[in-house]
């Protein structure tokens, strides 16, 4: 195994690194893109608002069209994420992991791992950190 993994993330965009440890140099293992979290809203789905039923009684209400696609590409990408990840451990690519993402997307992601990456996570950083270059990442480990 090589170590940890850490992966930086956000909605449309996440890299992986490998490292020996917490303050070890991190390599660049992958990057990954997803292009339709980055579209505009109208540009992705139709005009028809999909439609909720009140928590009590019998009303329906719409949803905002721009909310509900944006939610469904970024449950996508970290659906996507999980399986690159799940896919790495199974193959003995890492033995910890550690996650660094916007509170938002840090929270869907952590819904979307299985329960043996889940086991993994060493540490979880609620920040964005994507255009960051590896030294101020690794300056975050500390």
């Amino acid at each position: 195994m090589s170590g940890i993994w850490v992966l930086v993330a956000d909605s449309s965009e996440a890299r992986i690194f490998s490292s020996p440890g917490l303050q070890g140099p991190l390599e660049l293992v992958e990057t990954l893109r997803h292009a339709p979290s980055r579209a505009h809203p109208r540009d992705l789905g139709s005009d028809v608002p999909g439609r909720v039923h009140d928590r009590m009684g019998q009303a329906r209400h719409s949803l905002d069209p721009a909310q509900q696609i944006k939610a469904e590409e970024r449950h996508r990408f970290a659906r996507e994420l999980a399986e690159v990840l799940a896919a790495g451990q199974r193959t003995r690519r890492f033995e910890s992991l550690v996650i660094m993402a916007p509170p938002a997307f840090l929270g869907v992601l952590r819904e979307c791992l299985g329960k043996p990456v889940a086991a993994a996570v060493i540490r979880e950083l609620p920040k964005d950190l994507v255009g960051h270059d590896a030294g101020d990442i690794v300056a975050h480990l500390a």
